[in-house]
């Protein structure tokens, strides 16, 4: 892999892909749709940084070459709060992607959709069928996208995540929210947490879409997080070992009516991958990190478990 194209560059999970391919000897174009969030990347010098509102414009005006991969991870919207169910919203994320996908044609020789795990929550009345419109969304749109592909011609590959967390996201996840009711001695009321939940560190997320991008079957699904998966309750347990020994959670004062059905995901994970981060370790350099980041210096805002913070911690996951 040589040339990339990463379009939502500026995020979390993106700006870290940039990085790290950028790191790897990759040219990388990366867009997204303020240039300021560019800004950190432009240090590098294989770097191109390209602001762009991919509801109006097209990319293969201003890239001037075929890349190897295209990573596909913008979306517009927040996870969380009435943005996980906006019909509308959503809608217009199903229409972009189609749009970027025709356009991506042009530019690429492979195109990777990103989507969620939360194309698989579900609850106990729904059964089978997914219960958000951003999960509904997200699967949509990686349909539509392969459809095109495969009439052009052109390689397709979807990814899976699943609530990656770590340095460099200053979001309002669940995990930050957490981390920071654990640092700051703030109430926390939990689920019951005894179905599967798994989190995963922004270098294995990263391994893993470039294992992929590499190494991933045309038109195969698969899913970047770990082959074992622990519970909610087991992964708070340990965060609390990490962060503040001393405490005691109290799990069932909240309703758990969401879940993520991992049964499907886990089936297919990219050849020559695993997650390698150590799970108290990567919690405690997040934590550590957090710690360093001036308040309200964030971009979105959203919550990713039933989990309510009181107190002061409301202003935390309030987005």
């Amino acid at each position: 892999m040589k040339t990339a194209i990463v379009t939502g560059a500026g995020g979390f999970i993106g700006g870290a892909l940039t990085k790290a391919l950028l790191n790897l000897g990759c040219k990388v174009y990366g867009a997204d749709i303020k240039a300021e969030y560019l800004d950190p990347l432009c240090q590098f010098e294989n770097f191109a940084p390209i602001a762009i509102d991919l509801t109006a414009e097209n990319l293969s005006e201003r890239i001037p070459e075929i890349a190897d991969v295209m990573f596909y991870l913008s979306w517009g919207g927040t996870l969380g709060g009435k943005d996980l169910y906006d019909v509308e919203l959503q809608t217009d994320n199903i229409r972009t992607a189609a749009k970027v996908c025709k356009d991506a044609l042009n530019i690429c020789k492979r195109f990777v959709f990103v989507s969620s795990s939360y194309e698989h929550m579900k609850s106990e009345t729904t059964g089978d069928f997914s219960i958000n419109t951003y999960g509904i969304a997200k699967r949509a749109a990686g349909d539509i996208c392969a459809q095109i592909c495969s009439q052009a011609g052109t390689e397709y590959v979807k990814a899976v995540l699943t609530n990656t967390y770590g340095v460099g996201d200053r979001s309002r996840k669940a995990v930050n929210t957490i981390i920071n009711a654990m640092q700051n001695s703030l109430p926390l009321k939990l689920v019951q947490g005894n179905n599967p939940n798994d989190w995963v560190y922004i270098d294995d997320t990263v391994r893993g879409l470039i294992c992929l991008a590499e190494k991933g079957k045309p038109y195969n699904e698969y899913y970047i997080g770990h082959k074992s998966i622990s519970t909610f309750r087991e992964k708070i347990t340990d965060m609390g070992a990490a962060i503040c020994p001393e405490r005691r959670f109290v799990f069932g004062e909240m309703p758990e009516n969401t879940y993520i059905d991992y049964t499907e995901l886990t089936k297919e994970i990219p050849v020559g991958f695993e997650c390698q981060s150590d799970f108290k370790e990567s919690i405690l350099k997040t934590a550590n990190w957090l710690k360093s980041q001036t308040p309200n210096n964030t971009r979105g805002g959203v919550t990713e478990y039933k989990v309510i913070l009181l107190a002061a911690a409301r202003k935390a996951v309030a987005a």
